[in-house]
């Protein structure tokens, strides 16, 4: 019978584990590891959703020449817009170079959104009776210019259309202008802009998509040697962090289980036990994703650095099981099983805590890896417990009769030996001294920029900042996102803003900016002038007779009949007339967006100084208007997180002194504990400040973390003196082997996390690696001679023995539910007393058959209580 309720219960579990791997899907995306109430994060969010166009690739190019450079963009292009099935679009240079007819829109479109008296004025001016003298004028420029640009300018444009007001003359891009959006001053530098032909929703996608193009793009140019190609924008960027997960789950979790496996090997030169124990750890992992993707969703591509965390925690409870499996071989399984329950539970307990209040440091990135580590604690917990020594030991299941009790004597301590002591004092005081002294010349710095949540090493960045550099983009400018629910709340509220971003340039906060308010349709504007739209339509043909008499060709009057044709269609039109071609599309794709949340527009701010406070800008609205960039993020991310920081120390610190309190009872051993924390804190700091580590926004969770599992090591070589009397070479050869196995395996999870391609989880993974390990080595080497000189106490020859690990965890058990039932209504309270005492009970007759074991002293190589 129960067998078949235990293949029930793990029926059930496979179920919702089936269930997650069926919904299983990963994100990329790294602004889903940032809080989204930060309204930095909202404006970096709302910028990469609506300007950063996610079907744009940008491709560089360097050569050793502007022909070369020049020649290589020409070519690739048009390369790249004959694979329609795989490019919509591929542009080189400015489209209204390319393709100059196309500018006739937007010209005409400008001219709408003028106020009508201004409109009203250009048609008054080309009336019938005033276009000779417009055209003369325009013969008369066309003979003394020596300006090239005139030249092509008045050649096409015999009435001025093309000569906007001046307060918008930079929104309209003249003929030949914006080569500086495409080339570096000298040419050597281009770049390319590449649309998909379709939607690139998923990594695999963009990975499919991408390949192809390099492989067109690898045909188009002349061998390596002239010519450097580069690639970023959203596709890019997906490809690679995805393949940047691949080769860290590949790196952590592959080293992390030689490590584990080296040492197992190490330890018992046993290969069955090793196979067994990595195919559970991989059952393990593949469990934890499938219910953390059931219960949290998407998994961050960077929330992955679990995997690595997870394994060399989960080692431990197979390790206890196996050591106590040989260290008592006249127990069946069920009895071993009995009996390291109860420490295996408080030991996970106290992990999944310290790993559940990172959902309290405002990261959602890091609340999802934590969530994941805690899942993958309580899987590993029951897995070990149920399934791993059963193949390893089948003829020990069947339960055995229990063995007499045999009184045996308390072992004696040996002596502290005199050398050994002031080994120990100089080793401490050395550690104190030298870490002062390092920390006296400064404390590990604060990085407030978002290099840590940016690639270590990312060709995508790097071309990011090439193109910064050679198009003289040396400051990153702020973005300023502006909503509305239609166009004319969007212009109302950019008006809005315009006086506050002239008085930042006038103060010096500013070097300047870019507002779309020149090209941003003015629904008002629009609607009055429509009327004057349609009486220069309708004076279209006496302007062509003029013109032809004039001694201008129809070739030179094409610019102008597309003007025309513009204003015929605005004329007609009943809704906010928007520019449609080729060209106007490219521009306005840029700064201006509309879907069904509403209207947006971008604009640029660039500020005098790299580090700026966005509230010295000006009073902007709250409503409709975020001011973002990524080093305006960085310092809200590290705000909040400060500001969340007590919100995960104060839980940890009071689950770490209760389990102190609960673990020994004694003052003195308490501060033994927490000398250990800080000494091996201390040393940490010292550390970071001697390899150049500094915080960040993401390895300030370390704190917390170092807290719940460093503090097991003093709990366990503590226990283990008591029961050993104080013997230290006895508590050494046992628990201290068993903490250096099981410490080495929590080191080496955290430390190959340190090779993760994002830097702020490698810094996470280094800092957690040599904090984990200053604590074990200093509760192991310098721990029990503190003890043995500050808490150890002379033991009558009739007294008791210590306490066992099994009767202090029952002894909290006790406590814990005798508190939480004085916060219980009575009925409750006695509910919760039957069923804690026949729980309680239960465990302890299991254990009772065994304790005397136990009570002399832990055989080589356990590890008690974990």
């Amino acid at each position: 019978m129960k067998r078949g309720w235990l293949r029930w219960w793990w029926a059930l579990l496979l179920l919702p584990m089936a269930a997650g791997l069926a919904r299983l899907h990963f994100d990329a995306d790294v602004l889903n590891l940032l809080p989204s109430h930060i309204r930095a994060v909202q404006g970096l969010k709302l910028y990469q959703e609506h300007f950063a166009n996610a079907r744009e690739l940008i491709i560089t190019i360097q050569a050793s020449d502007a022909e070369a450079a020049k020649s290589a963009a020409q070519s690739i292009a048009a390369n790249l817009r004959r694979a329609t099935n795989l490019v919509a679009d591929a542009t080189w240079q400015p489209p209204w170079v390319e393709k100059p007819e196309q500018m006739a829109e937007l010209i005409a479109y400008l001219w709408l959104n003028q106020p009508p008296e201004v409109f009203r004025r250009l048609a008054d001016s080309l009336v019938e009776t005033n276009l000779a003298g417009v055209l003369a004028a325009t013969r008369e420029r066309l003979a003394t210019t020596l300006s090239p640009a005139d030249l092509a300018q008045l050649s096409y444009d015999p009435f001025g259309l093309t000569q906007l007001p001046a307060d918008i003359t930079g929104a309209a891009p003249g003929f030949g202008q914006g080569q500086g959006m495409f080339a570096s001053a000298d040419g050597t530098f281009r770049i390319i802009f590449v649309k998909a032909a379709g939607e690139l929703n998923g990594y695999l996608e963009c990975t499919d998509w991408l390949n192809a193009v390099k492989t067109i793009v690898e045909g188009s140019i002349p061998p390596p040697g002239r010519v450097s190609i580069n690639y970023t924008g959203r596709p890019a960027f997906v490809v690679e962090i995805s393949g940047s997960m691949k080769h860290d789950i590949t790196l952590s979790v592959g080293g992390t289980a030689f490590i584990i496996a080296l040492l197992f090997w190490l330890a018992h030169r046993r290969w069955k036990p090793m196979l067994w124990l990595l195919t559970l750890l991989a059952l393990i992992l593949v469990g934890t994703l499938a219910l953390g993707s059931l219960i949290l969703g998407a998994i961050n591509v960077v929330s992955m650095g679990f995997a690595a965390i997870l394994l060399g925690l989960a080692v431990d409870y197979a390790v206890v099981h196996y050591q106590e499996a040989l260290a008592y071989p006249d127990l069946t399984v069920p009895e071993i099983r009995r009996a390291i329950a109860p420490s295996i539970f408080w030991a996970a307990m106290t992990t999944i805590c310290a790993f559940l209040v990172l959902n309290f440091g405002g990261l959602p990135g890091l609340a999802q890896l934590g969530s994941l580590v805690a899942i993958g604690i309580a899987l590993s917990a029951l897995v070990m417990i149920m399934a791993f020594l059963p193949p390893l030991f089948p003829d020990r299941m069947v339960r055995r009769v229990p063995l007499p009790p045999v009184e045996k004597a308390a072992p004696e301590a040996e002596p502290l030996h005199p050398l050994h002591a002031k080994l120990v004092s100089a080793t401490t005081g050395a550690l104190v001294l030298l870490s002062v002294i390092v920390l006296s010349f400064g404390w590990p710095k604060m990085d407030a920029s978002t290099r840590a949540m940016e690639p270590r090493h990312s060709q995508a960045y790097a071309a990011l900042d090439a193109i910064k550099e050679n198009l003289g983009q040396k400051q990153e400018p702020l973005w300023l996102v502006v909503s509305g629910r239609d166009e004319g709340e969007v212009a109302g509220r950019l008006a809005a803003i315009k006086p506050a971003l002239d008085n930042a340039v006038a103060k010096g906060l500013l070097t300047g900016f870019t507002l779309p308010d020149a090209l941003w349709p003015r629904p008002a504007m629009q609607s009055s002038n429509r009327a004057t739209a349609g009486r220069l339509v309708a004076e279209a043909g006496a302007m062509k007779t003029a013109a032809l008499a004039g001694g201008f060709t129809e070739e030179a009057l094409g610019l102008n009949a597309k003007i025309f044709e513009t204003w015929r269609v605005a004329a007609a039109a009943t809704k906010v007339f928007w520019p449609t071609n080729a060209a106007s599309r490219w521009i306005f794709e840029k700064i201006s967006t509309h879907d069904s949340n509403g209207f947006f527009a971008a604009g640029f701010l660039y500020p005098a100084a790299a580090l700026i406070d966005a509230g010295a800008i000006g009073p902007l609205p709250d409503e409709g208007v975020w001011l973002s960039s990524w080093s305006l993020l960085g310092r809200a991310i590290l705000e909040e997180v400060k500001h969340n920081l007590w919100k995960v120390l104060l839980p940890m610190a009071a689950l770490v002194l209760l389990s102190l309190w609960f673990a020994f009872g004694r003052m003195v051993e308490i501060f033994l504990s927490l000398g250990v924390l800080l000494l091996s804190g201390l040393s940490l700091l010292a550390v970071m400040r001697m390899a150049g580590w500094s915080w960040n926004v993401l390895n300030l969770m370390a704190l917390p973390l170092l807290l719940g599992t460093g503090v097991d090591y003093s709990i366990f070589m503590q226990l283990a003196l008591k029961r050993h009397g104080g013997s230290l070479e006895a508590a050494r050869h046992s628990v201290g082997r068993a903490l250096l196995l099981c410490g080495g395996t929590a080191v080496a999870g955290f430390g190959s996390l340190g090779l993760s391609s994002n830097a702020g989880m490698a810094s996470l993974g280094q800092i957690c690696a040599a904090g984990l390990a200053g604590n074990m080595l200093i509760s192991i080497f310098l721990l029990p001679v503190w003890w043995k000189r500050l808490a150890s106490k002379p033991q009558p020859k009739a007294a008791a023995a210590p306490p066992s690990p099994s009767q202090l965890y029952h002894g909290a058990v006790w406590k814990t539910g005798l508190a939480l039932s004085r916060c219980l209504p009575a009925a409750a309270s006695r509910t919760l007393a039957r069923l804690g005492a026949a729980i309680y009970w239960r465990l302890a007759a299991h254990r009772r058959e065994v304790e005397i074991l136990r009570e002399d002293a832990v055989p080589d190589g356990v590890l008690p209580g974990r």
